[in-house]
């Protein structure tokens, strides 16, 4: 199986708000990782606003956050586009997301074999 390993990147450009599209991308990702596939999660544009930790029962939305402790064990990288981050003013994130520049971001979408985009 080792052999068919892919690189797989699920890009995140929406906001938290009036979507679902986060959960559904971990949701996605958890279920693909039994493959033995490299899995990467990047949030750009405004899909960086999910790199913060919200109260997500005030805006009615799943709790993702608790994924995060999961795909750190399960080998999943998160991964947040720094441009995008500065252009919101965003300063703080969570821990178990990677701050990588825009040239690493299209790196990691361009070396990658299958690219899942939310919007």
């Amino acid at each position: 199986m080792k052999d068919n390993v892919k690189n797989l990147v699920f890009v995140i450009r929406t906001t938290p708000f009036n979507t679902v599209a986060l959960s559904e991308a971990f949701r996605m990702a958890v279920g693909i990782t039994v493959y033995d596939n490299k899995i990467s999660i990047l949030l750009i544009d405004d899909g960086v606003w999910n790199a913060m930790k919200l109260s997500s029962h005030f805006i009615g939305r799943p709790d993702v956050y608790e994924s995060l402790e999961l795909f750190s064990a399960c080998g999943v990288g998160i991964y947040a586009d720094e441009t995008s981050l500065r252009d919101r003013e965003i300063s703080g994130h969570e821990n178990h997301i990677k701050k990588i520049s825009r040239v690493e971001a299209f790196k990691l979408i361009s070396g990658s074999d299958f690219i899942m985009s939310f919007k």
